[in-house]
């Protein structure tokens, strides 16, 4: 596909899943052999919220695993594949040397900005560490994390901070809670489109534009309060109405 047709079909894709005006272009594109399978995540936390799940931490590893899922959007089995060696602390990034998908010799490397504040707690957490996986499995068996150990300390320190899934079809707060939050947040922040791709790390730009292009219900219900609820309130201007006259009379006798 070359670049401009590639451009069209991006933002046609994008057209379509925030319109609900079906034109030619919409519906071609719904049997376009291009198109991705349509799918999105409307469901995210807060900055408070995040932070609160992270002071839940019973210890520095719990906080650490907390920190670098909630402010690089990695995934749970990139963080587990981690090593010592990929932190670059001068810099301030993190190398995942294998993303989603990747294989033989693409393995869909990147790398991902960290903050100052989680990089000293690797520090604090590796001490005299120098090689191996970055986080440590508490079964002598086993040198890294596993991704169940993440998940009991997602949804552990979760409970213990009173925050529940924002997504009502599941019970627990799962790790990719955090991949969603980060991305929706930092679009939120201004960060452009690209910039979330490739932090991400989607290959396709569609994929960024259908999982976060599509307003969430936290965002939704937002404007919903500000643009609407007043609206409720407005008395109308002429008094004709049976109730409004008894409500008035009502207020006259209990003011």
């Amino acid at each position: 596909m070359q670049p401009f047709s590639y451009f069209c079909f991006v933002f046609l894709e994008f057209f379509c899943l925030n319109t609900t005006f079906k034109n030619k272009y919409c519906i071609l594109l719904e049997f376009c052999p291009f198109t991705m399978p349509k799918k999105f995540n409307e469901y995210y936390l807060s900055w408070e919220e995040i932070n609160s799940i992270i002071k839940a931490a019973k210890n520095l590893k719990e906080s650490l695993v907390l920190k670098l899922l909630a402010r690089t959007g990695m995934r749970r089995f990139e963080l587990v594949n981690i090593k010592i060696k990929d932190v670059d602390f001068e810099r301030k990034r993190i190398f995942i040397e294998r993303g989603k998908g990747g294989k033989g010799k693409d393995l869909k490397s990147r790398a991902v900005p960290i903050d100052g504040d989680a990089l000293q707690s690797v520090k604090f957490y590796l001490g005299s560490r120098k090689t191996g996986f970055l986080i440590q499995s508490n079964k002598k068996s086993h040198d890294g994390i596993s991704l169940s150990q993440i998940n009991r300390i997602v949804a552990n320190c979760a409970e213990r901070a009173g925050i529940k899934n924002p997504n009502p079809n599941l019970k627990n707060l799962n790790p990719h809670i955090f991949r969603h939050s980060f991305s929706r947040l930092s679009l939120a922040a201004g960060i452009p489109f690209n910039m979330v791709q490739k932090i991400a790390g989607h290959a396709d730009a569609r994929t960024t534009l259908q999982m976060y292009g599509i307003p969430s219900i936290t965002d939704t219900q937002l404007l919903y309060e500000q643009k609407l609820v007043e609206k409720f309130h407005e008395r109308p201007k002429h008094k004709d109405s049976p109730l409004a006259a008894f409500t008035d009379e009502k207020s006259a006798q209990n003011p």
